[in-house]
């Protein structure tokens, strides 16, 4: 797991259903950055993507996607979906998984992200977050549990 740094290396860790997942930038098909996306200063928007190169064979990788709006700084934040159910937040390319989305349901808790360190000057953004993802696609398994988040961005 990256350890919870400040200083804008575009690390990202977590656990997907007690699986550590760390983006990385080895050896890939698609050549995509491990961590990449942006944060609006003026809009206040955060989108980031982390992907992890699983299989050079057959090109598999999978992402993760972090979006929400940061309008005060260090604080928590709820995440920015799309409320047809259309808002992605784990791909799966070219392997057997299914993807998840972000769904907003009665009594269920859809997640966190909290800002830990935002530093507009050095272009730096850091944080942790948890989310619970839905796939209505998948034959077995239909909730995703991302755990023990964290990010250090640099924009």
């Amino acid at each position: 797991m990256p350890p919870l740094t400040h200083q804008g290396l575009n690390t990202f860790g977590c656990y997907i259903d007690g699986e550590l997942y760390v983006a990385n930038d080895g050896d890939n098909y698609w050549d995509i950055p491990a961590v990449s996306g942006s944060f609006n200063e003026a809009t206040k928007r955060l989108g980031l993507q982390s992907t992890r190169y699983l299989n050079n064979e057959n090109g598999e990788i999978d992402d993760i996607h972090v979006v929400g709006y940061v309008t005060d700084g260090i604080g928590t934040y709820d995440y920015l979906y799309n409320d047809e159910g259309k808002s992605v937040g784990y791909v799966n390319w070219k392997g057997e998984k299914c993807d998840y989305y972000y769904r907003e349901y009665p009594d269920f808790d859809i997640g966190e992200l909290t800002i830990t360190y935002l530093n507009e000057e050095e272009n730096i953004i850091a944080g942790t977050f948890y989310l619970n993802l839905v796939s209505e696609y998948c034959e077995s398994d239909t909730l995703m549990k991302i755990t023990d988040g964290r990010f250090d961005f640099h924009y």
